[in-house]
């Protein structure tokens, strides 16, 4: 299966290959909700169903059939966007999706014989989560054709919170098997037959990790750690409902992968690791009896196969589609119908199928069909030393005629902070940024995932502190390297990033001509008392310790308690109804901005939680970071020059008992 496949339609590649002259995209092109996204096809491999707008504006669902090539709505948003689903069975779709920002899925799930939709769980503010028939998904149950296994309460109003196995036919929820409620729960595996074959829980200043050797037998101790630093990750079972795969990070830094026979209690030799990375994800086939390899992250993805058959199959996929990343992101049962994205750092991706009976790629879709690659600049991965000689890693894009000359820069970091990382790969907001003449730095910061677990503790309690060094020293890298004017640098992130820019403007004012603050922290009070009685111990444990939780250092490591050294003009932006950064964030910040008579801007949107979902509301922010950069990027002394102070407010719905 080297070959190449046959690529029965494929889009025209003389847009790509010919040079051409950079036009001005339009926000829309960017931001507007994608033609196509999430495409899976039913176990049987005779159905496509997918993400798109159905031309209302909203997120729905479409079905193709293959056979035909028809293509017809299925289910259409109202209130929310549907965000994801997945296949039940062939005739069964289960779907869900945000509402007013709240971050608690409204979960449904339809027939596509009867095309009737059946409400399983609300979406809910968290406030009155009491009144909710709210859940979480736990376990897809993958072999369960009509069930899921969920987390929630038993019925709307009810206080009894366990997990459920959910009847996706009915909504009717069941005691989950195997389930032994336990205090401080973190992690739960479920066999293959559903049942709970393995968990971890807190116990004292322990992480404790037990499993059942039979779906019959009660749960043993395996093995424990340090509650702050648990050495086990559970990924899922193998077919014989014995092996279970899991990550240990206990003796290699960048973890490994193993098996854990929870009959016998053996834990296999090593069957991945690279030093280089971290696993992104376990490859198993469609029925997990077959270990396939896994996919793991460095300035790339890549693959790590260890089935040859697999290991061919993608060798002739990238044969077929050079030059972009190709990822299978669904298989039906028999492995004989797949579909491919293929995208890259310029381009945001097309589906393909591909029919292994008569192999052949076929063209789905492009999930962007208004961008053109050949206008899109690369992502370069780089790297350099921070102050203390620790190695950073990160991605430079630069703006079209950049190369050779110091110019604007944007430093733009990521949120989280822990554990998350910024990625290789189509990024329509660094794209923006590039297209109006900007480069745009992303860096791993410590703290950041992907580099190993001493690489992420190294930004334990260093809000503030050595994680915006590394920020800081990407500045100045950037300049040393003649990629930066010293005189047009701005800091730029959401969530963490947006506690960063506010960090960059209050502890390091001379290294930023402007800032913009996306749903970021303003005081890490908030942040650790919202963990307490929230979310658990071990939430409430992770702010203490990771964030940290001295009454001092929260002081110190507080932009709103330094706001008066902000030089520069600010931009900021909330959704009203945040259940993460919640919107006193900004309250106490601006009160503050106003006392210092500090310039700056506000964008509130109403119906809006951690980022801007809604397409209306997402391009008018964009709209706005694109005028309020061009504003304050070119070179001046800003403080000379700024008027008075400009507050605008998009309307707030109000919250209604």
């Amino acid at each position: 299966m080297g070959r190449a496949l046959n690529i029965a339609a494929v889009l025209s590649l003389s847009a790509v290959l010919t040079a051409q002259a950079v036009s001005r995209l339009p926000v829309e092109t960017l931001f507007a909700e994608p033609d196509i996204s999430s495409v899976q096809v039913s176990p049987d491999g005779k159905s496509l169903a997918f993400l798109t707008t159905l031309g209302t504006g909203k997120v729905g669902i479409a079905l193709m059939q293959l056979d035909t090539g028809k293509v017809e709505p299925l289910v259409g948003a109202k209130d929310e966007n549907y965000e994801g689903f997945f296949w039940k069975n062939n005739d069964w779709i289960v779907f869900g999706g945000d509402i007013g920002g709240n971050e608690s899925s409204a979960l449904r799930s339809i027939s596509l014989s009867k095309r009737k939709v059946v409400a399983l769980a609300d979406s809910y503010d968290e406030r009155f989560a009491d009144r909710a028939n709210s859940a979480q998904l736990v376990d897809e149950l993958k072999f369960f054709p009509h069930h899921l296994l969920v987390s929630g309460p038993k019925s709307q109003g009810s206080f009894n919170f366990s997990l459920w196995k959910l009847d996706i036919r009915t909504g009717e929820r069941r005691p989950a098997p195997g389930y032994d409620p336990k205090e401080d729960t973190q992690e739960v595996a479920v066999d293959n037959n559903g049942v709970i074959r393995a968990r971890s829980y807190l116990l004292g200043d322990k992480a404790i990790f037990e499993v059942r050797p039979s779906a019959e037998e009660g749960f043993v101790k395996v093995a424990e750690f340090a509650a702050n630093d648990p050495k086990w990750s559970f990924r899922r079972f193998a077919a014989d409902n014995e092996t279970l795969y899991l990550v240990t990070s206990d003796q290699t830094d960048t973890g490994a992968l193993h098996t854990f026979n929870v009959r016998t209690r053996q834990l296999s030799p090593v069957l991945f690791h690279t030093p280089k990375g971290e696993i992104s994800s376990v490859l198993l086939s469609w029925d997990r009896s077959k270990f396939y390899g896994v996919s793991f992250e460095t300035d790339k993805v890549y693959y790590g196969f260890a089935d040859q058959g697999r290991a061919n199959l993608q060798q002739t996929i990238d044969a077929s589609l050079p030059g972009t990343h190709n990822v299978v992101t669904s298989i039906s049962e028999d492995e004989k119908v797949v579909v491919v994205l293929a995208s890259s750092d310029r381009d945001p991706g097309t589906y393909y199928l591909l029919n292994l009976r008569q192999p052949a790629l076929k063209l789905i879709g492009k999930v962007n069909a208004r961008i053109n690659p050949a206008e899109m600049r690369p992502m370069e991965p780089i790297s350099f030393q921070a102050r203390d000689g620790l190695t950073l890693h990160g991605y430079l894009t630069r703006p079209a005629g950049a190369e050779g000359k110091p110019g604007p820069l944007i430093i733009n970091p990521h949120g989280g902070p822990f554990g998350p990382r910024d990625q290789w790969g189509f990024n329509p907001e660094v794209q923006l940024l590039a297209n109006r003449g900007y480069a745009v730095l992303q860096i791993n910061y410590r703290g950041s995932g992907g580099y190993g677990y001493s690489f992420m503790k190294a930004g334990q309690r260093e809000w503030g502190g050595k994680m915006q060094d590394d920020l800081s020293d990407g500045v100045k890298w950037a300049i040393a390297q003649g990629i930066a004017d010293p005189n047009r640098v701005a800091i730029y992130g959401g969530s963490y990033g947006g506690y960063a820019a506010l960090a960059g403007v209050t502890f390091t004012p001379e290294l930023y001509c402007c800032a913009i603050n996306y749903v970021g922290v303003s005081d890490l009070n908030l942040i650790t008392s919202w963990a307490r009685g929230r979310a658990g111990r071990g939430s409430d444990m992770f702010y203490r310790e990771w964030v940290g939780d001295d009454k001092e250092y929260k002081f110190n490591r507080s932009p709103l308690n330094f706001v008066e050294r902000i030089r520069v003009p600010t931009l900021h932006a909330y959704g009203y109804n945040d259940p993460r950064v919640v919107i006193e964030n900004w309250t106490r910040l601006e009160a503050r901005l106003k006392q210092f008579n500090k310039p700056y801007e506000i964008i509130i949107q109403g119906n809006e939680g951690h980022g801007f979902r809604n397409e209306a509301g997402r391009i008018g922010y964009y709209a706005r970071l694109e005028a309020f950069l061009a504003k304050h990027m070119d070179g001046k002394n800003p403080a000379t020059r700024l008027g008075p102070l400009n507050v605008l407010e998009m309307p707030v719905k109000e919250k209604t008992d």
